[in-house]
């Protein structure tokens, strides 16, 4: 069996930090692009990943991570499931064992200099607009 997931996104906002006894835990999500067909036409749209981490990987989201930066993870998909109102709701969220960068800083200062936007890519995701505190989440 395996449970494996790879993904690149943006974070769209920076991580929270908590301590579990004594060991530190990072939650965040990120914009994860995909495409989509409406009417022939291909528009980008987003899904927002939720990302929990935990001891090194935490501290080094903790220290690193901020909104808008484009960041890989490695880590398995984990489901669950709670009460809220009566009702049973199923959710789920990426156990990430590995964090980094998916751009350097040469190439995301290059990026900064052409159009002189630190998020650029974040038109991309449709809707969703850094500094946007009405996430759909």
């Amino acid at each position: 069996m395996l449970n494996k997931c790879i993904f690149i996104g943006r974070l769209t906002k920076d991580p929270e930090i908590k301590m579990a006894g004594n060991v530190k835990v990072a939650n965040f999500r990120i914009a994860v692009q995909r495409r989509y067909k409406k009417k022939d036409e291909d528009r980008p749209a987003a899904d927002f990943i939720p990302v929990t981490t935990w001891r090194s990987s935490a501290e080094f989201a903790e220290k690193y991570f901020e909104k808008g930066k484009l960041v890989f993870l490695v880590g398995d998909l984990e489901t669950y499931s709670y009460e809220k109102d009566g009702e049973r709701i199923n959710s789920f969220c990426i156990n990430a064992s590995e964090v980094g960068f998916a751009e350097s800083k040469k190439s995301e200062n290059a990026d900064n200099q052409r159009d002189g936007n630190t998020e650029s890519d974040f038109a991309d995701f449709g809707e969703f607009e850094p500094g946007d505190d009405d996430l759909p989440f």
